[in-house]
């Protein structure tokens, strides 16, 4: 069940301390700038973010192109901890990707988070909910104080398994590893042929 306040709190822009598939997480509205700036300032980071959608007609409404490569590598992989590198379009703003024209997405395999992105009808800025250079947290009792003031919501679930997420690119009808995670060496025995 959603909470209705937890959907006011990212309609208001504001931040949101909830679990993933991976780590605790910050969240925020991706199409939001000052959502950005917030968590940029909260983070001490200036680092581009990865956004989560609920499914695929979302991911095609902010991405300028999805190849065939990497529709094969969405099929067989997600809702997971993959994360793939798509051109963006300009419903994302240059402010997420800090210039790039690539952004970083992935389709969680969470329900609670699914569920959420469904109602709220837009990605999420998921990044994890540490100041850049500390720890993650896999545990909200672990939130660095600085942190949990600027926060206008925390969900605690208990404590996460902090399974790692995989961060690919395809470029040329090969896949590239930028970030090695928990899905690397099964993506690398699916997909030899495009290593």
């Amino acid at each position: 069940m959603i909470d209705n306040k937890l959907l006011e709190v990212l309609n208001n822009g504001d931040l949101a301390v909830l679990p993933t598939d991976t780590v605790y997480g910050i969240h925020a509205d991706a199409t939001n700038i000052e959502s950005i700036k917030k968590i940029d300032e909260a983070k001490h980071s200036n680092k581009p973010h990865l956004i989560l959608v609920s499914n695929i007609k979302m991911l095609e409404e902010y991405t300028s192109e999805i190849d065939e490569l990497q529709r094969k590598l969405i099929d067989k992989y997600w809702p997971n901890t993959l994360t793939i590198l798509f051109k963006k379009n300009d419903k994302i703003s240059d402010e997420l990707t800090k210039g790039s024209e690539y952004v970083g997405i992935r389709m969680p395999n969470n329900n609670f988070l699914l569920d959420l992105i469904n109602k709220f009808g837009k990605p999420l800025i998921s990044t994890s909910a540490n100041i850049t250079n500390e720890e993650v947290i896999t545990d909200v009792s672990l939130l660095n104080e600085e942190l949990e003031n600027k926060m206008s919501y925390i969900y605690d679930a208990g404590t996460l398994e902090n399974e790692s997420s995989t961060l690919i690119k395809v470029e040329n009808n090969k896949i590239i590893f930028l970030r090695e995670g928990s899905l690397s060496k099964k993506i690398k025995e699916d997909f030899k042929d495009y290593l």
